[in-house]
C-alpha cells in the first residue's frame, strides 16, 4: 500500500457514507446573493478569471435567518482543469466580496449507489 491511499473496502456498502474529494471542484460559501446566479460567477471578475469552467450548481437556501444582510449562497463551480481549481481555492478562501468573507475548498461528492451496489 502506498502512502497516503487506503487499501478499498472488501465490502462496497461501507462506501455508503464516504465522501470523494474531487480536485477539480471547488465548494464556495458566503456568496452574496447579488452574484449567486451561473451567469454572473463564470464572468472574468469571478470563478472565470481562474479557468474554463464545466458546471456550476448554486444553492441560494441560507438567508441569514431572516436578516438580508446576512443572506448568503454557496456554489460548487466544477473546472476543466484540477490546476485551475486550486488557483482559485487559494485565491478566494478567506476573500471578502461585499463586506462577506468567502471560504473555498475543494468539493466532495459521495459514492454512486450504482457503484456500491456493483452493477
Amino acid at each position: 500500500i502506498g502512502r497516503g491511499h487506503l487499501e478499498p473496502p472488501k465490502d462496497r456498502n461501507q462506501l455508503a457514507n464516504m465522501r470523494v474529494i474531487r480536485r477539480n471542484l471547488v465548494y464556495a460559501v458566503g456568496l452574496p446573493p447579488s452574484v449567486a446566479t451561473e451567469e454572473q460567477l463564470r464572468r472574468p471578475e469571478y470563478f472565470g478569471q481562474y479557468g474554463k469552467i464545466s458546471k456550476i450548481v448554486i444553492n441560494r437556501n441560507h438567508n441569514g435567518n431572516g436578516d438580508p444582510r446576512r443572506a448568503s449562497a454557496s456554489s460548487y463551480v466544477t473546472f476543466a482543469q484540477k490546476e485551475d481549481t486550486l488557483a482559485c481555492i487559494l485565491a478566494l478562501d478567506g476573500f471578502y466580496v461585499d463586506g462577506r468573507n468567502v471560504r473555498a475548498s475543494y468539493g466532495t461528492s459521495k459514492y454512486c449507489s450504482a457503484f456500491i451496489k456493483n452493477v
